[in-house]
């Protein structure tokens, strides 16, 4: 049975991405949909399609959900406090940060490009510290949730030739969730991190055979880990690593 999170809080969820009307919905879409509809407020960051983050948040308004699209690109610090400013002015604060975002490129280390290296680590590990220490003073009021997505690959250094930065970005994210969740218990802010296997929105997108479970992952499969560490029951629960890949780092 998935643990219900107790009451409506106010969510930051970054790297909100595709929607219905152009291509399956991406997992910071999904996430923030469902959130939506359980009656959370969402905060729909988005650094570049704005079309798509309209989009989405006009259907959860639809559902008479409550969603703020802000345009931020999370790499960029000046932009990450202006976010935060706006948070504050808009909502009065905030509950929880699911740090979401992540550029990806599938392609041999070799053929990369300087910009293709440095995206795709500037929006993983140091997005995620950046919107972090600007959310934090907010949570810290609050006694917030912060929750990384991470992958369920990094955690283990092996030979990663088509994905060498998103992993090193992503086990990143894992060193940043134990640091800052050590740094933030005695504040009542708790700090976790998931790490989804392969989903079905996935790119490329292998066999379900070659999954143990048979199936690949879906926006659900993490909606059920999400709302657990949104719940009053985890609220002990800080510095955890939460495989949700049906065996496909095993």
């Amino acid at each position: 049975m998935m643990v219900a999170a107790n009451e409506p809080k106010r969510i930051l969820i970054t790297g909100v991405g595709r929607w219905p009307g152009d291509g399956k919905p991406g997992l910071g879409a999904s996430l923030a949909y469902h959130l939506a509809d359980q009656g959370h407020t969402i905060v729909i960051n988005y650094r570049s399609d704005q079309a798509s983050a309209t989009r989405l948040a006009r259907t959860i308004r639809e559902r008479s959900g409550t969603a703020l699209p802000v345009r931020c690109d999370v790499t960029d610090t000046h932009q990450v406090e202006l976010l935060a400013e706006t948070i504050q002015a808009e909502l009065g604060g905030l509950d929880v940060l699911i740090n979401n975002a992540g550029g990806f490129v599938f392609k041999d280390y070799r053929r990369l490009t300087t910009d293709e290296w440095e995206d795709q680590l500037a929006s993983t590990a140091s997005a995620t510290f950046y919107v972090s220490q600007a959310m934090l003073p907010m949570l810290r009021r609050q006694a917030g949730r912060i929750i990384n997505i991470s992958d369920a690959g990094a955690d283990r250094i092996t030979a990663r030739p088509r994905t060498l930065p998103y992993h090193i970005g992503k086990m990143g994210v894992l060193m940043i969730t134990k640091t800052m969740a050590r740094a933030e218990a005695e504040h009542s802010v708790t700090v976790n991190a998931l790490l989804p296997g392969v989903l079905d929105n996935s790119e490329p997108l292998p066999p379900a055979a070659d999954i143990p479970a048979g199936r690949h992952g879906t926006a659900e499969d993490i909606l059920a880990a999400v709302n657990y560490l949104l719940s009053d029951q985890a609220g002990y629960t800080t510095g955890s690593f939460i495989q949700v890949g049906g065996g496909w780092n095993l």
